[in-house]
């Protein structure tokens, strides 16, 4: 077996530097090793060139005969992550896409005809096209350790698993839990992926090779099915599925949910659907034919490019707050100041990622308020499984109560999360700042309030620096960081930092009123009530938003965060941008009736004990309402095209630069349609031209406040985008 292994390494070397040392083969004892692990890269990707030189090591073991192989990772937290999706979105046409497919299918058929035992040695992430590589092995052993998770998250960039997911998946475990990690890109645990029958063995990293070695000698895998831990439940849901009946209850009701949860707008899901369904009654040979051509229908659509689209602008903002966070401080301990919904949801997550907290409030009731929020967090972890109860108490334990400023004597960074007030805010910051180190950086929540405004407070205002949440801080995924012009580059650095420990996609914006977020936002909503004050009923508003993509109306948005709240925002952004963004008179009789939303049991909806009930009919007589016709694509164009006016405006002002940044910012701070690709992404594909007459008719009907930004104009002009 010698001869085997130079023969291996030399064809590596043959193969050029994209694949030199990128694996490599070992024999011992009778047991191939592949170890996969790309250079200059944090994750394993699965790309043509690695394929091919996995294809020709698969046809030497197979002449030589080994005791059995086992796949393993070089990489420290990552198995394989999926495939190479630069290489992916690159390909020119359907046939290229085909031709990538063949040759993973390939690659896969030889691994599975293998006349000796494979095992996937995984530990950390095994996604997407590393899961069905790690599929198509006889045997798998996961490690048991936060950091291994196995699942198909291809939905996600509106594709399907390519290479036999949607086939060997549901073949193994069964049909309904199939769906569950096919249509939503479930990631599953070790232990929970062993319950599945996904995994046979699960050990501690340490054991890994061990219990690979010991799967090789069980021999050469006989049956498809493994069933797992859970064998009689899992075994009749996949017969309920296969029988006629059952085949219509499985499959009409998992259409239901996928369409409910789309609106439609997502292909993938119900592709993949279709694909499950006529595949499992077929030989997997023909059942992952009809796969690879779903597969390539979906690469080639509008909405694959633009959700593949927005996973590399993601890797974009990324890199670039990474770079930038290496210039940051350690932080060890942080306190929060506020223990509100947002104190306590930023204390959450702070500690959720290992960081002690100082968590004060006023007086012991609103501080055992936060802590209990921040125990039903980790209590949800829990019963998720997400947790253990012993992680929990780890966790809780890091979150250290107070009344008193004094804890803060020994903290170097400190969250403000107190109300949206200048005067209250200051009043924080001096007393904090006479009792914290002289190195104390100062981060404010605020949604509105210009930090240069408050740095007026401190006496070292070059630390002090915006750092805006989004709520429920444990689910929204965007960090909006905020620098005024005397803030230094240290501070700035170390807010980054702390938010990427957080888990936080973070962007940096200029400071002004409303920063980037809220102030886009802000005219979105308005024009939302413009709409309802000019006839359209409460629901048609939200329903013409919600098919249009958004993940929920502007009013239902509006009553969530709180009436009083976003009026209060609006008015701290009025006062500083001028009448162009004043709300409709609507907003304030709302504010003088006390309808504040779902907290108050009343805004624009009706709500019981928290839950929705439907539109509040009060509502028209309070704003002298008249029923008219406002057709529900204008509504949702009226309210992009507002948010696209003040996006401009913010570029004007630099407060903002970068496309990138823009579109990231709005999909992942609240919610804009992702199959569109962001606010720029979806302007540039209507064109700009296009965008101004529509704003400047909308104008002229409507008032002044929807003429066309002067960037627009000007770019539209020059024939110029936004993207490239």
């Amino acid at each position: 077996m010698a001869s085997a292994t130079k023969t291996a390494k030399e064809a590596a070397e043959a193969g050029g530097a994209a694949v030199q040392q990128s694996a490599w083969l070992e024999v011992r004892d009778g047991i191939a090793w592949i170890t996969i692990d790309l250079p200059g890269k944090k994750v394993n990707t699965l790309n043509r060139r690695l394929m091919g030189w996995f294809d020709e090591r698969l046809d030497e073991l197979a002449a030589q005969g080994p005791r059995g192989l086992v796949i393993r990772s070089g990489k420290a937290d990552t198995f394989i992550a999926g495939a190479d999706i630069e290489e992916l979105q690159e390909l020119g046409d359907r046939d290229q896409v085909r031709q990538l497919l063949r040759q993973g299918h390939a690659l896969c058929a030889k691994l599975a005809a293998l006349p000796f035992p494979s095992v996937a040695a995984v530990h950390g992430a095994c996604l997407g096209g590393g899961l069905e590589l790690a599929l198509t092995c006889d045997w798998r052993a996961a490690t048991d350790h936060p950091k291994t998770k196995l699942g198909l998250p291809e939905v996600q960039l509106g594709l399907i698993p390519g290479l036999g997911g949607t086939q060997r998946l549901p073949r193994l475990i069964g049909i309904p839990p199939a769906l569950d990690m096919i249509l939503t890109g479930k990631q599953h645990p070790a232990r929970r992926a062993r319950r599945l029958g996904l995994v046979d063995v699960t050990c501690h990293p340490a054991d890994l090779a061990q219990a690979a070695l010991e799967l090789v000698g069980r021999g050469k895998r006989r049956s498809a099915k493994s069933w797992g831990k859970q064998g009689l439940a899992e075994k009749a849901g996949d017969l309920l599925a296969r029988t006629p009946l059952g085949d219509k209850l499985v499959y009409d009701k998992a259409r239901q949910q996928v369409r409910a949860k789309t609106g439609g707008h997502y292909p993938a899901p119900l592709s993949a659907l279709e694909v499950v369904k006529q595949g499992i009654k077929l030989p997997l040979d023909r059942a992952l034919e009809v796969e690879a051509e779903a597969f390539v229908d979906l690469v080639v659509s509008d909405t694959a490019k633009n959700l593949m689209g927005i996973f590399f602008m993601k890797n974009d903002v990324e890199g670039r707050a990474a770079k930038l966070a290496k210039a940051g401080r350690p932080v060890p301990r942080v306190g929060v100041l506020g223990a509100g919904l947002m104190g306590a949801g930023i204390t959450q997550v702070l500690a959720h990622n290992g960081v002690p907290v100082v968590m004060k409030d006023r007086d012991l009731e609103s501080v055992a308020r936060g802590v209990d929020y921040c125990s039903d967090r980790f209590g949800e972890l829990v019963r998720r499984r997400r947790y253990s109860e012993v992680e929990l108490k780890e966790a809780m334990a890091r979150i250290h109560p107070s009344v008193e400023y004094e804890p803060f004597r020994h903290l170097d960074f400190v969250v403000e999360a107190v109300f949206e007030d200048v005067g209250v805010k200051h009043q924080v910051i001096r007393e904090t700042e006479a009792v914290a180190p002289p190195g104390l950086i100062f981060a404010s929540n605020t949604s509105t309030i210009p930090i240069a405004e408050l740095a007026t407070a401190s006496r070292r205002p070059e630390n002090v620096v915006g750092m805006h949440f989004f709520s429920p801080v444990h689910k929204m995924p965007l960090l909006e960081v905020i620098r005024h012009p005397g803030t230094s580059e240290e501070a700035l650095a170390t807010t980054v930092a702390l938010g990427r420990t957080m888990g936080k996609t973070v962007i940096v914006v200029d400071d002004g009123p409303g920063f980037f977020t809220s102030r886009v936002l802000g005219p979105f909503v308005n024009e939302a009530v413009w709409c309802l004050t000019q006839g359209a009923r409460i629901e048609q508003v939200d329903e013409a938003l919600r098919s249009w993509g958004w993940p929920v109306g502007a009013l239902t948005l509006v009553d969530e965060v709180g009436l009083d709240v976003a009026f209060h925002a609006g008015h701290v952004v009025l006062e500083r941008l001028g009448s162009r963004l004043d709300p409709p008179p609507a907003f304030q009789r709302m504010i003088d009736d006390e309808r504040k939303g779902r907290k108050a049991g009343r805004g624009f909806y009706v709500y019981d004990q928290g839950k929705k009930q439907g539109p509040d009919e009060t509502v028209y007589d309070l704003i002298d309402w008249q029923p008219g016709e406002v057709p529900a694509t204008e509504i949702a164009e009226r309210c992009w095209l507002q948010m696209l006016n003040e996006v401009a405006r913010t570029i004007e002002d630099g407060v903002i630069e970068n496309p990138v940044d823009i579109d990231i910012g709005v999909v992942f701070g609240f919610g804009f349609p992702p199959f569109r690709g962001g606010i720029l992404k979806e302007a540039d594909r209507h064109g700009l031209p296009r965008v101004v007459e529509r704003l400047a008719a909308y104008a002229e009907r409507y008032g002044e406040r929807l003429a066309p930004a002067q960037l627009l104009r000007d770019m539209a002009a020059q024939g110029k985008k936004f993207h490239g």
